[in-house]
Parts: C-alpha cells; structure tokens; sequence
C-alpha cells in the first residue's frame, strides 16, 4: 500500500525484552513529564509484522494529536474524534491518549497513554508490534530534547513496575524524536514491552514512513 501521511500542524500553529506478564488483562501505561514551554508529543502506532517489518494498514492505526480531526486553514484533517473530556483513542478504546498538552505546566505526567493489549484482534499471521514514541513539535524548531527542561518518559506496567524511566533531556539530547520501544503480543496472546532507545531528527511523517 501506499505510505501513510499525517497533517503535522495543529489548530493555531532485536532488542532485549526487558518484561514479559503472562497473565490476561495486562495494560501498560506510558508516562511523559517535562518542564517549560516546549510542546512535547507521545505517538503510538498499531502496527502487524509478519516477517517483513512493522507495518500499519490504515490511518485509524495511528493515535497522534496530528490524526484528530481538526480545522487547518479552512481543510479538515484527521481521522480520530475528541471525546469530552479531550482524549482520543483508537481500535475501540485498546489505545488510549491523553487530551494534548501545549507546555509541561502540569503537576506529574503532560501526557499519557494506555495501552491495553486484550482489546485488540490478533492478526491471523505474525503479531502485533506497537511502536512507542515521543517528540518535540514543530520538528522544524531548532529545539532539541537537551533544550527541555526534565523531559522524561516512564512505561509501567499494570502492577506499576516501571519497565522503562528514561532522561529525553540527558539521554537524547541532540534529537527532536525517539521510539523508546514497542509493546509486542505474540500468536498466543502474550503482550511484553521491548526497549530499543532510537532517536532520530525527522519530522512524524519521516518516521511513520518506516512502518507504512
């Protein structure tokens, strides 16, 4: 299929495994926090892979603030409804986003999503992977992660163990993105989150060109 592309503006503007839970009603939680002015942004993707790649088969696969419906200069974009309290999910609710955070102003996490993995259909061949990831917006700023105050992404798992706790501001200081792993559910059910700690300094359409 042809690759997916998302409206990037917004209205006024083989790793290791480090968790495996085998038990059903798993759901994982990702965490972002940071400081200042800077707009942040969590992505996931659903995506299946069955040999050849993580791969995406429709916008609807996509939760990202750039795929809710909105008005850009008088076109509407995007596919995902706001609910009323500002959140948006996709696959019936097996993903879900916290409402968009501008700034870090917030007490705790600026933006969250969960993740839960019994809600979605297995595929009939090869497994889901659900790429995770977090960035700077616009991506044509010359900011990068080490430019913001205390960014930091945190993944737990639904018993609050902490699978990952990672320092975007230290860590991936010199880029504006990073997938810090994938959560991946096997034929028979069993969802695991896998680290893999890329940064890179393209825009969100650059990257979802990886997995489309």
């Amino acid at each position: 299929m042809g690759s997916l592309v998302l409206n990037l503006s917004k209205p006024g503007d083989t790793a290791q495994k480090l968790a495996l839970n085998l038990s059903k009603g798993e759901q994982f939680k990702v965490r972002l926090s940071w400081d200042g002015d800077t707009d942040l942004d969590l992505h996931a993707i659903v995506t299946v892979n069955t040999g050849d790649g993580a791969k995406a088969s429709s916008l609807g696969d996509i939760l990202s603030t750039y795929n809710v419906k909105r008005l850009i200069r008088g076109q509407d974009v995007g596919t995902l409804p706001l609910a009323p309290d500002r959140t948006f999910s996709i696959h019936d609710g097996a993903l879900v986003h916290s409402p968009d955070a501008r700034d870090g102003s917030a007490d705790g996490d600026d933006e969250y999503i969960l993740v839960k993995p019994d809600l979605l259909t297995r595929p009939s061949a090869g497994q889901i992977e659900i790429p995770l990831l977090a960035m700077i917006h616009p991506q044509s700023s010359s900011k990068k992660f080490k430019s913001v105050a205390n960014a930091r992404v945190i993944i737990e798992d639904s018993d609050g163990q902490q699978l990952l706790d990672a320092s975007l501001s230290a860590q991936f200081g010199d880029y504006v993105g990073v997938q810090m792993g994938s959560i991946v559910i096997d034929a028979s059910g069993v969802s695991s989150f896998v680290a893999i700690a890329a940064g890179f300094n393209t825009d969100f359409n650059g990257v979802l060109g990886h997995f489309s």
